[in-house]
């Protein structure tokens, strides 16, 4: 099912039930599409309730995690990643990416976060695989700062 959002997603997907998939360029895909979307709430979806995420620069899980997406992903910053190694062993996938994102600052003037980060996903009872650890390192930017 693709998505109903006003979004477009190339990837097909259903984002009732998101699905990383075990395969890295179609997961890499979703996950960009996704943050792309600005919809916070999705893109929360995509991790397990008890993911750890320090993209704020800071560990958050929960309903912390989900504040700090929907804030940051309302300005509809843009998100450029590739995939530099990933390695699957049963249910659990390490993923290594360079990321670069394009959002404006506070006063207005373009910020480019940029750096690397690695991923543990972790396949669900279902079969679906999601976001457990996501730990972006920022090299230049806000987050850097």
């Amino acid at each position: 099912m693709s998505a109903t959002s006003a979004t477009s997603f190339t990837v097909d997907f259903d984002p009732a039930r998101p699905d990383l998939t075990a395969d890295t360029d179609t997961q890499n895909e979703i996950f960009i599409q996704v943050f792309n979307s600005g919809d916070g709430a999705l893109f929360n979806s995509l991790y397990l309730d008890d993911s750890i995420s320090n993209f704020s620069g800071e560990p958050l899980t929960g309903e912390a995690r989900l504040t700090f997406f929907k804030e940051f992903l309302a300005a509809k910053p843009t998100l450029k990643a590739t995939v530099t190694h990933s390695y699957v062993a049963g249910d659990v996938a390490l993923i290594g990416v360079e990321y670069a994102i394009d959002s404006t600052g506070p006063d207005g003037e373009p910020v480019r976060l940029e750096g690397n980060c690695t991923d543990v996903l972790r396949r669900t009872e279902d079969g679906r695989w999601l976001m457990a650890i996501d730990r972006p390192v920022a090299s230049s930017g806000l987050v850097a700062d």
